[in-house]
């Protein structure tokens, strides 16, 4: 089994205050095969952080808290926004 880490996307949010987060969504894959096509890989799970280090986690409506800060913050209008795997 092989498996891989990768910058899936990058997009901003802000908090209530408009200071600005970048965040990536990282997605974690695996394949069965021992050499793997782009076709045989399959996201196991996915993680959001910001540049600084936070973790990002879904409140519903579109929003995130940051963990540890618990700043509420949510998608900056026009970004793409992390789809749930």
């Amino acid at each position: 089994m092989l498996n891989k880490t990768i910058p899936e996307r990058v997009f901003q949010v802000k908090d209530a205050s408009g200071r600005q987060y970048k965040v990536t969504r990282y997605a974690w894959l695996e394949s069965e095969a021992d050499e793997a096509t782009s076709a045989q890989w399959r996201e196991t799970w996915h993680l959001l952080m910001t540049e600084n280090g936070g973790f990002l986690d879904p409140v519903g409506d579109g929003r995130y808290v940051i963990d540890g800060t618990g700043t509420l913050v949510e998608p900056v209008e026009g970004e793409a926004v992390a789809q749930p795997a």
